[in-house]
């Protein structure tokens, strides 16, 4: 069994908007740089181990992690194109609103199951776990304890799997909304095989606040 410390990504300016980030490459803002103390904070709190972070190529989970790395001496950051966001094709960049109102059909037919609907020139969700599948398999094999910053909504793919939930249709664009930046899970799998056959489900988050972490 592991411990993954899943990290938010910390905001930009197009989280604020309510804007699908995707896979495009998008600065922190001053919101963001004031989330990396707070995140620093809390892992220091809890005083967790880290024995390396894993992140993807793209702003703003790469500067998140390193910014996160440079407080702590000798805790190195894997830039990994796996762990890049879901790519949300046309839809990137656009208001979560605008596109729920112009593209009422692909939410029709992602009804009963949200991980299958596919913006134009994308990827599902189903198919942003699946890419997971192998670097977070191998990580859970190599390391005890590791982080994982990722941005919103593939944080909540990463969460969603390991928590064996399913994201819900209102979450299916910019992710769950939960105010923490710090999350501690424990697993010893990450099987997207699952992810698609998960039931929709409210459940808890399991924030970074030192009651302990989700079995």
């Amino acid at each position: 069994m592991s411990t993954i410390v899943l990290i938010r990504a910390c905001c930009t300016d197009y989280e604020d908007a309510h804007r699908l980030l995707g896979n495009l490459s998008v600065p922190l803002n001053a919101r963001g740089t004031g989330q990396v103390t707070e995140i620093v904070q809390q892992l220091r709190q809890q005083s967790i181990s880290l024995e390396v972070i894993l992140t993807s190529p793209e702003d703003p989970a790469a500067c998140t992690a390193h910014a996160v790395a440079r407080a702590f001496p000798r805790l190195k950051v894997r830039e990994l194109d796996e762990l890049r966001n879901v790519n949300q094709g046309l839809w990137q960049g656009l208001p979560e609103n605008d596109v729920r109102r112009r593209f009422p059909r692909f939410f029709r037919s992602g009804k009963e199951d949200p991980t299958a609907i596919c913006p134009p020139e994308g990827e599902t969700l189903l198919d942003a776990c699946q890419r997971l599948e192998s670097v977070l398999s191998r990580a859970l094999k190599r390391h005890s304890v590791f982080a994982v910053v990722a941005p919103e909504p593939l944080a909540s793919v990463i969460r969603c799997t390991v928590q064996h939930r399913r994201l819900r249709m209102t979450d299916c664009l910019c992710g769950e909304e939960s105010g923490a930046l710090v999350q501690v899970l424990q697993s010893s799998t990450f099987e997207s095989a699952g992810f698609a056959g998960l039931t929709e489900s409210c459940g808890e988050f399991v924030p970074l606040t030192g009651q302990g972490a989700e079995s």
